[in-house]
């Protein structure tokens, strides 16, 4: 570990220091050194690119704890101005030096046992081309040797130009890393060594985060699926049910063959659903699509749900189901997809009639679009819960409801490229309406 004091005051040393313009606090490290090296006896030259002498008092009581009129008034210390070396917008390397040299004869003279030179390199020392470069830091080294003079140069990193970099790493005995609040050291080996190090851990850290984020976002699709085909399975076993209860309460034989027909073509939707949990995780969601005529999906529908009506009149609440389909369309989709969407919409439609109601079910054709409209004379919905329904895990039901119907319903819509509306008032019932694109068919395409 480095004794950073001892290393700051040693006086044949040529130091770099790398900092950060956007830290505006005041630098507490580097005003123990000045305060410490004057009571030492050293002397001070300050090589400041501002202008002029007023524009340095300013900027240096902006950044220091120590008065720079003290300093002014010690007989120990020199300023050398922009002014004093700057020639047609650009460093004047003889000026500066010699401005430099002045400066050191003036402290001898003024009993300075040993002296340091501080410099801070910004955008405007970016002009000096590599050749002017070279020389100036050849002439800063001269100037340890011959004069045991402690140089200490800071780099704000995000003005000088990169050309800077070899030089820091070249002609530096430490380089220190400003941390605001203390210093790292490092030699010019150590640095890069450290730096290369740093570089490799972080393309590999990138890589491990990058996999994580792969594998979180697999395992948040996997719980999506999951809580998607559970909702699915509850949903076609409910159905499964009513039929069945009904089938054994029946004697009409040509009824009960209805019904296990339906039963039957729900069962089947099982297979379904483990293909669509096969294919999602595969990525493959396109393969499950056909042609399909929408009225013929808008009855598969109808005949999965129209048992919650029948067994309403005998819960002692009267619900009616109003069909009036007019499209004439067809669409490209995955037909379960979509017709377990339309499910969800009307058994959300269904609970919200306690005491019975109304549900209309409407298709029709406008332009490219088919339209499906499915409203209830349900409770409704005040503004607030209408902006959450297609939020995942958002129910009015309790814990009678999972949350999920609705969210499932919107981005089934959303992979067909549907768009899904709602308009509802409390105490007034619930619309939806869904546009999903239309697809001609022609001889060559096979259709359902």
């Amino acid at each position: 570990m480095w004794d950073i004091k001892r290393l700051l005051n040693t006086k044949n040393k040529f130091i770099g220091i790398i900092s950060s313009g956007f830290y505006t606090g005041k630098n507490n490290l580097i005003d123990d050194n000045v305060k410490g090296y004057f009571k030492n006896g050293g002397g001070l030259i300050i090589i400041c690119s501002k202008r002029n002498e007023e524009q340095c008092i300013k900027y240096y009581e902006g950044h220091s704890n120590f008065s720079i009129i003290n300093l002014f008034n010690n007989s120990r210390f020199a300023f050398i101005f922009e002014d004093s070396f700057y020639h047609n917008g650009r460093v004047d390397i003889g000026k500066l030096f010699n401005s430099i040299e002045k400066s050191l004869d003036l402290l001898k003279k003024r009993g300075a046992t040993r002296i340091q030179i501080h410099i801070t390199f910004d955008s405007s020392w970016n002009s000096i081309g590599n050749r002017n470069l070279k020389n100036i830091y050849g002439c800063l080294k001269k100037l340890v040797v011959e004069e045991k003079a402690g140089v200490i140069i800071r780099y704000l990193i995000e003005e000088i130009n990169v050309k800077y970099f070899n030089y820091v790493l070249d002609n530096h005995d430490f380089i220190l890393i400003d941390r605001t609040d203390y210093y790292e050291c490092f030699t010019p080996s150590q640095l890069a060594s450290q730096s290369l190090l740093l570089l490799t851990q972080s393309h590999v850290n990138e890589k491990v985060i990058e996999k994580d984020i792969l594998k979180n976002e697999y395992l948040e699709t996997l719980g999506e699926v999951v809580e998607g085909t559970i909702h699915d399975i509850n949903n076609l076993l409910v159905t499964i049910l009513g039929y069945a209860q009904f089938s054994v309460m029946l004697d009409d034989i040509e009824e009960i063959k209805e019904y296990l027909r339906i039963i039957c073509k729900t069962a089947s939707d099982g297979k379904n659903v483990i293909n669509k949990v096969k294919n999602r995780i595969k990525g493959d969601y396109e393969s499950l699509k056909n042609v399909y005529k929408f009225n013929h999906i808008i009855n598969n529908c109808i005949d999965m749900v129209k048992h919650n009506f029948k067994t309403s009149i005998e819960n002692g609440r009267e619900l009616k189901l109003v069909v009036d389909l007019n499209s004439n369309g067809y669409v490209f989709v995955n037909e379960y997809d979509i017709r377990h969407a339309i499910i969800n919409i009307v058994l959300n439609g269904i609970d919200a009639m306690k005491d019975g109601g109304v549900l209309t079910i409407r298709t029709f054709d406008i332009r490219d679009n088919i339209v499906l409209e499915i409203s209830d004379t349900g409770i409704g919905m005040d503004e607030g819960t209408k902006s959450k329904i297609f939020k995942p895990y958002f129910t009015t039901k309790g814990s009678q409801g999972t949350g999920l119907g609705l969210s499932i319903a919107k981005k089934a819509f959303d992979k067909h490229n549907g768009r899904i509306y709602v308009e509802s008032k409390l105490g007034e019932g619930t619309k939806f309406t869904i546009y999903l694109p239309t697809v001609s068919v022609k001889d060559n395409i096979a259709y359902i």
